[in-house]
């Protein structure tokens, strides 16, 4: 009886443990990013910014001459870090 109890419940342990999120691997998932959103991550994303924001472009923070497109908002939307 302790045995075969021992033995679903490694079963179920490993199922858990080997289904489940890839770690952004996936080459159909979604890329966007969004934590509560606080801070939400587009990469690759070259749209333009509303009026309801705050735009501010990396090339105004520092010099460089290779661009992501990736845009960064901070606090729902208030301000915006566009890399293009």
């Amino acid at each position: 009886m302790r045995l075969k109890f021992l033995a679903i419940l490694l079963t179920a342990t490993s199922a858990l443990i080997f289904t489940g999120c890839d770690g952004g691997r996936a080459q159909m998932g979604p890329k966007d990013t969004n934590v509560l959103g606080i801070v939400s991550i587009q990469p690759e994303s070259y749209t333009s910014t509303g009026p309801g924001t705050i735009p501010v472009s990396t090339d105004e923070l520092y010099d460089r001459n290779n661009y992501s497109g990736n845009r960064i908002s901070l606090l729902w939307g208030l301000v915006t870090i566009k890399d293009y």
